[in-house]
């Protein structure tokens, strides 16, 4: 049991990590919407650029490379055990997170995993071993085509729904989810959960229009 409720802190706390790093993503994606064509394509660049050699940033990529493996091992590590003791889950008329998402976080966790698998491979791969550095360029050329546009904006939906649960998940884990917190977790779970993911998707479907 006490593994069980370590793993359960460590799957939090990293899900929560890797929701500000998803947060500081979004806001450096978000200049690929710059209207003129050279002063987006220099400005994402200096900014991939900067994220690439910065020594401060490759500490905290790798944290996160760490987050994101440890997340995936605890995350799989609590549903093998979930599913081997029933009576250690959370019973599902008392638990303020039950829901659809909750119920497939197994499966949208593998959906997410082959997303970013098919990202780092297109982008984060080719910058650091390939010595690619017109990102923005890259980036404008891949979502020229339907099919990855359609793949992007279908992972966001996941992503959403991933969301919807871990982020309360995660306080609930931690124990910062009573009966005075509960409703503004809830509501800025569902905010964050909901406007994250548009924005991410709003990024391919107007490089695609343009």
């Amino acid at each position: 049991m006490k593994y069980y409720i370590l793993n359960k802190y460590l799957a939090a706390l990293s899900g929560l990590f890797l929701i500000l790093f998803l947060t500081g993503h979004l806001l450096g994606n978000l200049q690929l919407l710059i209207s003129d064509y050279n002063i987006a394509r220099d400005t994402f660049n200096a900014y991939a650029h900067f994220m690439q050699t910065n020594p401060l940033v490759k500490v905290l990529s790798y944290t996160t490379y760490t987050a994101i493996i440890l997340h995936i091992l605890v995350t799989l590590k609590l549903t093998i055990d979930s599913r081997k003791n029933r009576t250690v889950n959370y019973k599902k008329h008392n638990s303020p997170t039950n829901s659809v998402s909750s119920k497939y976080m197994g499966v949208l966790g593998t959906v997410i995993l082959a997303f970013l698998i098919i990202h780092l491979s297109d982008f984060w791969y080719k910058a650091h071993f390939l010595g690619e550095t017109d990102l923005y360029g890259l980036v404008v050329s891949k979502f020229q085509n339907i099919t990855y546009v359609i793949i992007y904006v279908i992972s966001m939906l996941v992503i959403f729904l991933h969301l919807l649960h871990g982020f309360q998940s995660s306080f609930q884990s931690l124990g910062l989810l009573n009966s005075k917190t509960r409703k503004y977790i809830k509501t800025i779970g569902m905010v964050y959960a909901l406007v994250i993911p548009i924005l991410f998707a709003i990024i391919p479907i107007i490089l695609y229009m343009r």
